[in-house]
Protein backbone atom coordinates (compact mmCIF):
# COMPACT_ATOMS: atom_id res chain seq x y z
CA UNK A 1 0.00 0.00 0.00
CA UNK A 2 2.94 2.91 0.63
CA UNK A 3 4.77 1.57 -2.57
CA UNK A 4 1.07 2.33 -4.53
CA UNK A 5 0.22 5.11 -2.55
CA UNK A 6 -2.73 4.29 -0.72
CA UNK A 7 -3.84 5.34 2.55
CA UNK A 8 -5.35 2.47 4.85
CA UNK A 9 -8.25 4.50 5.29
CA UNK A 10 -8.57 7.46 2.30
CA UNK A 11 -7.50 5.25 -0.41
CA UNK A 12 -5.86 6.58 -3.27
CA UNK A 13 -5.70 10.67 -4.16
CA UNK A 14 -8.11 9.49 -7.38
CA UNK A 15 -7.72 12.82 -8.78
CA UNK A 16 -7.97 12.62 -12.89
CA UNK A 17 -4.11 12.70 -13.30
CA UNK A 18 -3.16 10.20 -10.79
CA UNK A 19 -5.72 7.78 -12.21
CA UNK A 20 -4.42 8.32 -15.81
CA UNK A 21 -1.03 7.65 -14.32
CA UNK A 22 -1.98 4.22 -12.90
CA UNK A 23 -4.07 3.45 -16.37
CA UNK A 24 -0.73 4.22 -18.42
CA UNK A 25 1.72 2.01 -16.41
CA UNK A 26 -0.63 -0.20 -14.85
CA UNK A 27 -3.33 -0.57 -17.71
CA UNK A 28 -7.04 -0.15 -17.72
CA UNK A 29 -9.54 -2.28 -15.98
CA UNK A 30 -11.24 -3.68 -19.47
CA UNK A 31 -11.33 -7.34 -20.85
CA UNK A 32 -10.88 -8.27 -23.97
CA UNK A 33 -13.99 -8.09 -26.13
CA UNK A 34 -15.00 -11.80 -27.34
CA UNK A 35 -13.72 -12.33 -31.18
CA UNK A 36 -16.28 -11.48 -33.93
CA UNK A 37 -16.24 -13.10 -36.75
CA UNK A 38 -15.81 -10.63 -39.87
CA UNK A 39 -18.31 -11.04 -42.75
CA UNK A 40 -15.83 -12.72 -45.07
CA UNK A 41 -15.87 -15.44 -42.41
CA UNK A 42 -19.22 -15.46 -41.97
CA UNK A 43 -20.00 -15.58 -45.56
CA UNK A 44 -17.39 -18.76 -46.15
CA UNK A 45 -19.11 -21.07 -43.20
CA UNK A 46 -22.09 -20.83 -45.48
CA UNK A 47 -19.76 -23.55 -47.37
CA UNK A 48 -19.06 -26.04 -44.77
CA UNK A 49 -23.06 -26.84 -45.38
CA UNK A 50 -22.94 -29.82 -48.12
CA UNK A 51 -26.30 -28.20 -49.49
CA UNK A 52 -24.58 -25.34 -50.50
CA UNK A 53 -21.97 -27.04 -52.57
CA UNK A 54 -24.08 -28.83 -54.02
CA UNK A 55 -26.31 -26.07 -55.33
CA UNK A 56 -23.07 -24.39 -56.48
CA UNK A 57 -21.61 -27.39 -58.54
CA UNK A 58 -25.45 -27.38 -59.98
CA UNK A 59 -25.65 -23.87 -60.86
CA UNK A 60 -21.90 -24.44 -62.40
CA UNK A 61 -22.75 -27.54 -64.24
CA UNK A 62 -26.01 -26.08 -65.47
CA UNK A 63 -24.47 -22.91 -66.83
CA UNK A 64 -21.75 -24.83 -68.63
CA UNK A 65 -24.93 -27.06 -70.34
CA UNK A 66 -27.13 -24.15 -70.86
CA UNK A 67 -24.35 -22.11 -73.05
CA UNK A 68 -23.53 -25.18 -74.46
CA UNK A 69 -27.00 -26.45 -75.74
CA UNK A 70 -28.50 -23.33 -76.06
CA UNK A 71 -26.20 -20.69 -76.04
CA UNK A 72 -25.70 -16.65 -74.34
CA UNK A 73 -28.07 -16.02 -72.91
CA UNK A 74 -30.75 -18.05 -72.85
CA UNK A 75 -29.22 -20.44 -71.48
CA UNK A 76 -27.75 -18.79 -68.66
CA UNK A 77 -31.35 -18.72 -67.33
CA UNK A 78 -31.67 -21.75 -65.17
CA UNK A 79 -28.08 -21.90 -63.55
CA UNK A 80 -28.15 -18.37 -63.10
CA UNK A 81 -31.25 -18.99 -61.01
CA UNK A 82 -30.01 -21.47 -58.80
CA UNK A 83 -27.47 -18.62 -58.08
CA UNK A 84 -29.54 -16.05 -57.20
CA UNK A 85 -31.48 -18.36 -54.49
CA UNK A 86 -27.81 -19.41 -52.74
CA UNK A 87 -27.14 -16.02 -52.99
CA UNK A 88 -29.84 -14.97 -51.50
CA UNK A 89 -29.19 -18.26 -48.66
CA UNK A 90 -25.82 -16.60 -47.95
CA UNK A 91 -27.10 -13.00 -47.13
CA UNK A 92 -29.54 -14.32 -44.90
CA UNK A 93 -27.70 -17.01 -43.02
CA UNK A 94 -24.67 -14.67 -42.90
CA UNK A 95 -26.99 -11.13 -41.98
CA UNK A 96 -28.52 -13.19 -39.16
CA UNK A 97 -25.25 -14.77 -38.12
CA UNK A 98 -23.47 -11.10 -37.77
CA UNK A 99 -26.40 -9.62 -35.91
CA UNK A 100 -26.10 -12.38 -33.43
CA UNK A 101 -22.42 -11.98 -32.98
CA UNK A 102 -22.89 -8.34 -32.33
CA UNK A 103 -25.41 -9.32 -29.79
CA UNK A 104 -23.43 -11.42 -28.17
CA UNK A 105 -20.53 -9.38 -27.84
CA UNK A 106 -22.52 -6.23 -26.24
CA UNK A 107 -24.02 -8.77 -23.91
CA UNK A 108 -20.98 -10.13 -22.76
CA UNK A 109 -19.53 -6.62 -22.06
CA UNK A 110 -22.48 -5.39 -20.09
CA UNK A 111 -22.16 -8.45 -17.85
CA UNK A 112 -18.86 -7.60 -16.97
CA UNK A 113 -20.43 -3.94 -16.10
CA UNK A 114 -20.71 -3.21 -12.42
CA UNK A 115 -20.86 -0.48 -9.85
CA UNK A 116 -17.56 -0.74 -7.19
CA UNK A 117 -17.71 1.15 -3.98
CA UNK A 118 -14.31 2.62 -3.51
CA UNK A 119 -12.02 4.80 -0.90
CA UNK A 120 -10.95 8.05 -2.49
CA UNK A 121 -8.88 10.49 -0.52
CA UNK A 122 -11.87 10.11 1.60
CA UNK A 123 -13.12 7.87 4.47
CA UNK A 124 -16.07 7.67 3.24
CA UNK A 125 -16.97 5.55 -0.12
CA UNK A 126 -18.25 6.72 -3.75
CA UNK A 127 -19.60 4.88 -6.28
CA UNK A 128 -17.37 4.29 -9.59
CA UNK A 129 -17.39 1.94 -12.80
CA UNK A 130 -15.74 -1.01 -12.65
CA UNK A 131 -13.88 0.33 -16.18
CA UNK A 132 -12.11 3.40 -13.77
CA UNK A 133 -10.57 1.37 -11.71
CA UNK A 134 -6.84 1.22 -11.62
CA UNK A 135 -4.17 -0.33 -9.30
CA UNK A 136 -3.82 0.77 -5.70
CA UNK A 137 -7.77 1.73 -5.78
CA UNK A 138 -9.27 0.43 -2.25
CA UNK A 139 -12.79 -0.66 -2.17
CA UNK A 140 -15.40 -2.15 -0.43
CA UNK A 141 -17.41 -5.54 -1.45
CA UNK A 142 -20.06 -8.05 0.16
CA UNK A 143 -22.36 -10.98 -0.50
CA UNK A 144 -23.62 -11.19 -3.77
CA UNK A 145 -21.21 -9.08 -5.48
CA UNK A 146 -18.38 -10.09 -8.14
CA UNK A 147 -14.74 -9.30 -7.67
CA UNK A 148 -13.79 -6.40 -9.76
CA UNK A 149 -10.03 -6.36 -9.97
CA UNK A 150 -7.49 -9.28 -8.86
CA UNK A 151 -6.88 -7.94 -4.93
CA UNK A 152 -5.49 -8.27 -1.77
CA UNK A 153 -7.85 -8.48 1.10
CA UNK A 154 -7.12 -5.92 3.81
CA UNK A 155 -9.85 -6.09 6.24
CA UNK A 156 -12.86 -8.58 6.10
CA UNK A 157 -15.12 -10.89 8.08
CA UNK A 158 -16.46 -14.47 6.95
CA UNK A 159 -15.31 -14.08 3.12
CA UNK A 160 -15.57 -17.21 0.88
CA UNK A 161 -15.62 -16.67 -3.08
CA UNK A 162 -16.72 -18.94 -5.45
CA UNK A 163 -13.87 -18.73 -8.51
CA UNK A 164 -16.32 -21.25 -10.74
CA UNK A 165 -15.49 -18.59 -13.86
CA UNK A 166 -12.00 -19.41 -13.57
CA UNK A 167 -11.15 -22.94 -12.54
CA UNK A 168 -15.03 -24.56 -13.31
CA UNK A 169 -15.14 -25.72 -9.66
CA UNK A 170 -18.34 -24.69 -7.46
CA UNK A 171 -16.80 -25.01 -4.37
CA UNK A 172 -16.06 -21.72 -2.01
CA UNK A 173 -12.89 -20.72 -0.72
CA UNK A 174 -12.48 -18.87 2.41
CA UNK A 175 -10.66 -15.70 2.13
CA UNK A 176 -8.44 -13.98 4.55
CA UNK A 177 -7.35 -10.72 5.11
CA UNK A 178 -3.33 -10.34 4.68
CA UNK A 179 -1.62 -9.05 7.82
CA UNK A 180 2.17 -8.17 8.75
CA UNK A 181 2.11 -11.19 10.54
CA UNK A 182 0.69 -13.71 7.98
CA UNK A 183 1.77 -12.47 4.95
CA UNK A 184 3.65 -15.20 4.08
CA UNK A 185 2.23 -17.90 6.27
CA UNK A 186 1.86 -21.14 3.62
CA UNK A 187 -2.08 -22.09 2.82
CA UNK A 188 -3.32 -18.49 3.31
CA UNK A 189 -5.53 -17.33 0.64
CA UNK A 190 -5.50 -13.82 1.34
CA UNK A 191 -5.88 -13.09 -3.01
CA UNK A 192 -9.29 -12.10 -4.96
CA UNK A 193 -9.53 -13.25 -8.72
CA UNK A 194 -11.48 -10.85 -10.82
CA UNK A 195 -15.03 -12.30 -12.03
CA UNK A 196 -15.21 -14.57 -9.12
CA UNK A 197 -18.41 -14.10 -6.85
CA UNK A 198 -18.03 -12.99 -3.19
CA UNK A 199 -20.58 -16.22 -1.62
CA UNK A 200 -20.38 -15.26 2.10
CA UNK A 201 -19.12 -11.86 4.22
CA UNK A 202 -18.16 -8.58 3.56
CA UNK A 203 -14.64 -6.84 3.45
CA UNK A 204 -12.54 -4.38 2.25
CA UNK A 205 -9.59 -5.03 -0.78
CA UNK A 206 -6.64 -3.41 -2.50
CA UNK A 207 -6.78 -3.98 -6.51
CA UNK A 208 -2.95 -5.57 -7.23
CA UNK A 209 -4.03 -6.29 -11.12
CA UNK A 210 -6.70 -5.16 -13.75
CA UNK A 211 -8.24 -6.28 -16.90
CA UNK A 212 -5.79 -7.75 -18.97
CA UNK A 213 -3.21 -8.22 -16.54
CA UNK A 214 -5.92 -10.48 -14.27
CA UNK A 215 -5.91 -13.91 -14.20
CA UNK A 216 -9.44 -13.96 -15.70
CA UNK A 217 -7.76 -11.59 -18.61
CA UNK A 218 -4.95 -13.80 -19.29
CA UNK A 219 -7.59 -16.93 -19.51
CA UNK A 220 -10.09 -14.46 -22.13
CA UNK A 221 -6.68 -13.66 -24.56
CA UNK A 222 -5.96 -17.54 -24.18
CA UNK A 223 -9.14 -18.98 -25.17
Amino acid sequence: MKSLECDPVKGIVGTKADTDERKRVYGGNFFPPPHIKSLYELVMENFDDKINLVLLAAAGVSLAIGLLKEGFPEGMIEGSSICIALIIIIVVNSGNNYISERRLADLVKLADKQQVAVYRNNEKTISIDSDDLVVGDLYYFEKGEKIPADSLIISGQDVTCIEGELTGEADAFEKVPVTESNFNQEGLYGTLYAKSLVSTGFGIALVMAVGPKTVAGIITEKT
